[in-house]
């Protein structure tokens, strides 16, 4: 086969004559040939016929030679273009020549001459684009490096898409990945294509249909705008567009995403020197961009099973319900694009919702919420839970500056807390977009919601738990004011008392529960004193004193040392009748080395047993307990503590005017 026969040559003269002997000249070389007669209809036919060589007369009517020269280039064409003319001047071959002309022949000609000229011209041509090519392919050995060097996702796609454009001189075009979720083409970079969102499905234009073309069937597509798309009755029927290259991103026969190359209508259309370049890249780069999630993904599932980890550390050390929740809206709001978060915490008779929001959040959408929460509850529990007895309470206050939160939301989850042992109540989570990577989001989220169903369970087996040591001690307290007939009830007053002073002077919730707690198990350890003494008339002699009654603080201390929930208490039931001047009892502390908690036990205890019964003495009555109370501020007793008594004493009118005096 004549090497001719892959070659389109555009003729052009206004001589008919000489252009059929022209055409039939080449054509029996083996050539392609098409005519034109003047310069206007010349450069019509060379934009849309994209001819490999052009024999151009210099002299023509509509437009000359120099003209088409001047036309053509500027569009950056390499055809080579050989001028004739039967009017031979240096001038007019000097300035031919320099408008892009590749070579310069008078008529009348011999044949043999131009074709001598015509095989130059097109095996320099073929020489420029095989250098042009092994350039390339150098690039293409550089750029792969540059995948083989980073997995990084955002710079391989970066990279991907700048050499394209390049190596192709491509004016637009777009490289689209398969979104996992929804198995669409997503364009991730793009060059000359106007969309509403990068990130949503194109329009289904020739390119959407192209894309989906190639993705469907694995393969490239080279299309000028003449032909047709295989399978499909569509053209590249666009005013700006002459050719185009799409070629699949490949990893063995899955198709990850495609990447679309276009030239405008006046640009030299697309090679396949250019597909196979194009080719070559696309299985480098799709092998990087596997690779690169692969890494991604490894990175994400390890990121998440650190965050569970240590999720699930830090509820470890939480026996208190409030904290556990208090762990889990923290560990959300930090690691979740989540805008609002409600828990349903469901009791016997009245409900409450903790719930925070990353901008306000105003009651009626509040109370929304909560019905879906309690919807799923009792779907899950076959329970009838009211939202008129719901009590809301903000357990975080909203962000500075963070926009106002407004149903519906674009993503929610309502799940119930229950279990085998209880049911607890519900969860919600929602976010005014919908959440990016929603599967692997869901997922996370249910772990740490598993966790938290965990640890509740186990907060609420250590309450209960705890209430029953209480219970235990609680009949050892009343065992012990038994034992002594004398104070009857005392451990519950005591208990009463110091919980007022704790609340009285702001003392936190979890404080002031072991102040209370301390308060009535503080004579716990009289139950080590034998009864002859706690109940004897008159004094104690100096060694029933000092050397067995004052031992129950700490008998009483060591009773609940080793139980973890009561632990607290310790220190407060060892100092108890410790002095705020340091003359106390058992170590001799001072001022605020004594525990604050004991503190206002010793003030509390001192006033129950002033206005008590004794065996030894009669009550003091109240006047005379707060002088003392009075007298031994600054002494015995904290002063704050002492003053603090007093104003619930008379809030609680416990006191009248005249005992306080």
């Amino acid at each position: 086969m004549n090497i001719g026969e892959e070659y389109l040559i555009l003729i052009v003269d206004d001589d008919h004559t000489l252009c059929n002997a022209l055409s039939k000249f080449f054509s029996e070389l083996g050539y392609k040939t098409v005519l034109a007669f003047n310069g206007l209809q010349a450069v019509e036919m060379f934009d849309e016929l994209r001819p490999h060589l052009v024999i151009l007369d210099i002299h023509m009517p509509v437009m000359d030679g120099i003209q088409f020269l001047n036309r053509t280039r500027k569009n950056g064409t390499s055809v080579p273009v050989i001028v004739t003319t039967a009017h031979p001047d240096i001038n007019t071959a000097i300035e031919a020549i320099q408008s892009g002309a590749f070579d310069y022949i008078v008529k009348p000609f011999e044949l043999d001459v131009l074709q001598q000229k015509v095989t130059r011209a097109l095996q320099t041509t073929k020489l420029v684009r095989e250098n042009t090519l092994l350039t390339q392919l150098v690039s293409l050995h550089e750029i792969t490096n540059k995948l083989t060097s980073t997995h990084d996702i955002e710079e391989l796609l970066d990279v991907t898409f700048h050499y394209c454009l390049t190596v192709c001189k491509a004016e637009s075009g777009s490289i689209q990945l398969v979104h996992k979720d929804t198995d669409e083409l997503v364009i991730v970079r793009q060059k000359g294509i106007q969309l509403t969102q990068v990130r949503s499905p194109l329009n289904k234009t020739d390119e959407w249909a192209i894309s989906k073309w190639v993705l469907k069937n694995g393969r490239s597509l080279l299309i000028s705008d003449t032909e047709k798309l295989p399978d499909l009755s569509i053209s590249l029927n666009r005013q700006d567009i002459g050719s185009s290259l799409s070629v699949p991103l490949k990893v063995s026969d899955e198709v990850i995403g495609v990447i679309n190359l276009n030239r405008g209508r006046n640009k030299e259309q697309f090679s396949m020197v250019e597909l196979n370049i194009i080719n070559m890249l696309a299985t480098q780069a799709s092998i990087a961009i596997n690779n690169a999630n692969l890494l991604s993904s490894i990175r994400q599932k390890l990121d998440e099973l650190s965050l569970i980890s240590t999720y699930s550390e830090q509820l470890m050390g939480l026996v208190d319900e409030n904290d556990v929740i208090r762990s889990l809206f923290t560990t959300v709001q930090k690691h979740f694009p989540i805008d609002v978060i409600a828990f349903l915490i469901v009791q016997k008779r009245n409900h409450e919702l903790l719930y925070w929001s990353r901008g306000a959040l105003s009651q009626q959408d509040a109370d929304k919420i909560c019905a879906e929460v309690i919807l799923e509850y009792n779907r899950a529990t076959h329970s009838r839970v009211q939202q008129k007895r719901v009590t809301y309470r903000q357990l975080m206050p909203p962000m500075e500056f963070a926009p106002n939160i407004i149903l519906p939301l674009g993503f929610k989850y309502a799940v119930p807390i229950v279990g085998e042992a209880f049911d607890y109540g519900g969860l919600y989570f929602g976010a005014m977009k919908d959440l990016p990577d929603r599967h692997e989001q869901l997922t996370l989220l249910s772990s740490i919601v598993s966790q938290t169903r965990i640890a509740l369970t186990n907060s609420k087996l250590y309450s209960d738990m705890k209430e029953n040591y209480i219970r235990t001690i609680k009949a050892l307290a009343i065992a012990v004011d038994a034992k002594d007939t004398y104070t009857h009830g005392h451990s519950e007053n005591v208990m009463n008392i110091a919980e007022e002073i704790s609340r009285e002077l702001g003392v936190d919730a979890k404080k002031a529960s072991s102040i209370r707690d301390a308060g009535l198990l503080h004579d716990i350890g009289k139950i080590g004193i034998p009864g002859y003494i706690l109940n004897k008339h008159g004094s104690l002699t100096y060694e029933e004193f000092n050397g067995i009654m004052k031992t129950h603080s700490s008998l009483g201390a060591n009773i609940v040392k080793d139980v973890p929930f009561l632990q607290d208490l310790y220190k407060l039931i060892l100092y108890h009748h410790e002095n705020y001047n340091g003359s106390g009892y058992p170590d001799g502390l001072r001022g605020e080395m004594i525990p604050f908690g004991a503190r206002i036990i010793r003030v509390a205890d001192a006033f129950e047993a002033m206005t008590s019964n004794r065996p030894y003495r009669n009550s003091l009555g109240k006047k005379e307990a707060v002088k003392r109370l009075k007298e031994g501020s600054n002494v015995e007793f904290d002063p704050d503590v002492v003053e603090a008594f007093l104003r619930v004493a008379r809030k609680k009118k416990w006191l009248e005017e005249s005992d306080v005096g």
